[in-house]
């Protein structure tokens, strides 16, 4: 297996949108009511840093930090995948990490939301060392999300 991380394109988003995981879509919308193609772009455009997965050249994610505030070293990590970026989970559990461990090194203190019914995502945070709120209103519809955090050691 050849995991390699690179620049984000066009294509390349287009085709993470057109097989995003339904979990991950699900998100996108109670969240923001966006598309997969209208989250990845909105995404790719306000994030400091982002980047796509591939695995044997197949794109199967895009991650990225958006910077809140630098001062205080705020900032939000995300991801977004495809269907088939599971059959690959392993590979992320043991590539991903050396990313959130970058943008630890540009945001000391991470947060973001993860839509109650991202079962993955949630485990995958927590494998990761997220700490993980009790779910809460958040977004368009007001649906159950957590506020997941990290804060650099």
């Amino acid at each position: 297996m050849e995991v390699k991380f690179i620049k984000p394109t066009q294509e390349l988003i287009e085709a993470i949108a057109a097989d995003m995981r339904q979990a991950d879509a699900d998100e996108v919308w109670a969240s923001n009511h966006h598309t997969p193609i209208e989250s990845l772009m909105r995404s790719w455009k306000v994030s400091n840093r982002s980047v796509i997965v591939t695995v044997n050249d197949e794109p199967c994610v895009m991650l990225g930090l958006v910077i809140h505030d630098i001062l205080s070293g705020t900032g939000s990590p995300w991801l977004l995948g495809t269907e088939n970026a599971l059959k690959y989970k392993r590979h992320f559990l043991t590539e991903v990490p050396a990313v959130i461990d970058e943008m630890l090194a540009i945001c000391p203190s991470l947060f973001n939301y993860v839509h109650t019914e991202n079962k993955v995502s949630m485990k995958w945070l927590e494998w990761i060392g997220f700490t993980i709120d009790e779910p809460l209103p958040y977004g368009c519809d007001n649906a159950l999300f957590h506020k997941f955090t990290l804060e650099r050691t």
